[in-house]
């Protein structure tokens, strides 16, 4: 059977999880936080479900899903990668295999600091848990834009001096040396990095950059992108042949019926293409 992975699980994500099922894949969301849907207090253009609160259409969305047999996993996906077969998907520590990959994540607006794209696997990483032995007992930063990855930090503080740096103010973890002023760039200086603050800049072996998104250009480096929308075609596929997007990451306009509609579609050309491949059954 042929495994689809879902990046998103918000109406887009969730829409194409029911028809893919139905045409018999296996599928797999990967949620990485809560949908752009889940914050709205109510929506009244949804047919069927009229002054609904956000949350509540979301969880009967999700449900639906899992009850049509999708699977629903946390997680960040990090890195995609094209091979011989499909796709292998960097989910934290995990790496996840699929045949189809459905881009469905909403509006993926990364603010970056500067220099950040050109030192990643340079002294620049996404993922504490993946790369922070490789720096065991050396100094690293970790620039966090919010208080989600206190696990991470503590991993990194275990075995590592840790310079700690916030994008948006927040409360630090414990343990951690807070550096005053916000991030503004990082640069490499031999094989060391530079990061520099509203404070002023400091070296280390390693700055991790740790935020609830990645931006897409660093999940799939040759994904096509018109602005800050990912470019489709009308059957929802993408400039990486077996890559798929739907929603309101494909731009505006934002509406939840349009997302619900365009996970369809791009469902029934993830089906077609898995067809095609022979990797239907």
């Amino acid at each position: 059977m042929a495994h689809v992975l879902i990046i998103g699980g918000g109406p887009a994500g969730c829409s194409a999880a029911l028809t893919l099922r139905l045409r018999g894949a296996e599928v797999t969301i990967l949620r990485a936080g809560a949908s752009a849907l889940e914050k709205a207090k109510r929506v009244d253009n949804y047919p069927g479900l009229p002054e609904t609160a956000g949350g509540e259409m979301q969880r009967r969305f999700s449900e639906q899903a899992e009850k049509a047999g999708a699977r629903i996993q946390n997680g960040l996906a990090r890195l995609i990668q094209k091979t011989r077969r499909g796709f292998t998907v960097l989910a934290g520590e995990e790496m996840i295999k699929a045949d189809a990959v459905l881009l469905a994540t909403g509006v993926g607006r990364v603010a970056r600091i500067a220099g950040e794209d050109a030192l990643v696997g340079m002294g620049v990483s996404y993922c504490a848990t993946c790369d922070g032995m490789l720096y065991k007992g050396r100094p690293v930063a970790a620039v966090c834009r919010d208080a989600s990855f206190r696990e991470d930090v503590d991993f990194l503080k275990s075995i590592c001096p840790v310079d700690y740096y916030m994008e948006k103010p927040h409360e630090a973890p414990d343990g951690v040396n807070v550096i005053a002023g916000k991030p503004l760039s990082v640069r490499a200086e031999g094989e060391r990095v530079i990061l520099t603050a509203e404070s002023g800049e400091k070296a280390y072996d390693c700055v991790f950059i740790l935020r609830p998104a990645v931006a897409l250009t660093t999940l799939l480096p040759k994904l096509e992108m018109n602005g800050e929308a990912v470019k489709v075609d009308e059957k929802m596929r993408t400039s990486v042949e077996g890559v798929f997007a739907a929603g309101d990451i494909t731009g505006a306009p934002y509406q939840v019926a349009r997302a619900v509609g365009q996970g369809n579609t791009a469902a029934l050309s993830i089906a077609q293409y898995l067809n095609e491949k022979g990797e239907t059954k």
